[in-house]
């Protein structure tokens, strides 16, 4: 196994957390909340999606112990726990895109999404705490897997840019089940003629976000933490509670347009790079250091 592990280590992570999935997810694809198969009531798939988050942060610690040994297992570690960046990026992280889907919502609709936030001084805080639930239970061991392991991992022989697509269609792979199942990906189920628009919405639509992922990665000194803090600051971005509300008359799906114009400014002040260069990711000890890094 552990030749296996040191010769393929994404398969064999993608193995380990695949397999979890499957297990993971078999109940409530086949209950009354997907497919239907066995008559049983689930109470929603959060308990889960939780579960297979759990699963994955195993599937890349147990990759990393047989593939690097000890000494691959504290890099991991100290990168998951990597919280000694600029105090700026704490903040950055978690705003950056919900006000891309704002600007987007300005855009489309004038100020009147800004005047409503206005009027609503107590959906920050809502807001700040469903972040910071979501960040400490799911988006940060996410991410040690997605980012810590697999980009780690891929930038190096792929570059970050198509790094950043393929883990992204690996990430959007394993949560394809969750189209099946009520309350997996939306509000409820997802209609037979939405499934198509879902599966880009896994695969297509995300790649913007996880080139930002990369950069923010890459230029923090590879902080997972602050990783997990923008996936948080992903969930507000496009929340129901959010644009939705701000702006009724917009479709949500238009913020991914913001998230794609973010991601293009960052390709174009970092020439591609998305903070990687020479061989190595910017391990400047989280500094904030300019966007051409």
């Amino acid at each position: 196994m552990k030749t296996l592990a040191r010769r393929h280590p994404i398969a064999t992570f993608l193995a380990f957390a695949y397999l979890a999935a499957a297990a993971i997810f078999a109940t409530p694809l086949l209950s009354n909340a997907g497919i239907g198969l066995i008559d049983l009531d689930l109470p929603g798939a959060a308990p889960f999606i939780l579960l297979s988050t759990i699963g994955l942060a195993v599937a890349a610690f147990v990759t990393t112990a047989l593939a690097d040994g000890r000494p691959g297992v504290r890099d991991l570690r100290r990168r998951t726990f990597h919280f000694r960046v600029h105090p700026g990026w704490f903040v950055a992280a978690l705003v950056l895109l919900p006000i891309a889907a704002l600007a987007t919502a300005v855009a489309m609709a004038g100020l009147d999404p800004v005047i409503e936030l206005a009027k609503r001084p107590d959906m920050a805080a809502t807001i700040l705490i469903g972040a910071v639930v979501a960040f400490l239970l799911v988006n940060w061991w996410e991410e040690t897997a997605w980012t810590g392991f697999a980009l780690e991992r891929l930038q190096h022989s792929l570059g970050p840019i198509r790094a950043s697509v393929v883990t992204t269609w690996m990430q959007a792979a394993l949560h394809l089940p969750l189209v099946f199942i009520a309350d997996g990906v939306t509000d409820g189920r997802v209609a037979p003629d939405q499934i198509p628009f879902y599966l880009v919405a896994l695969f297509i639509l995300p790649i913007p976000v996880r080139m930002a992922i990369t950069w923010i990665y890459n230029t923090t000194g590879r902080s997972l933490p602050i990783v997990g803090i923008f996936h948080a600051g992903l969930g507000v971005a496009t929340g129901s509670d959010f644009i939705p509300v701000l702006a009724p008359g917009i479709d949500a799906i238009w913020v991914y347009a913001g998230f794609a114009a973010l991601a293009g400014i960052i390709l174009v002040a970092t020439r591609g790079r998305l903070g990687y260069r020479n061989g190595t990711a910017d391990l400047a000890s989280g500094r904030m250091v300019t966007a051409n890094a």
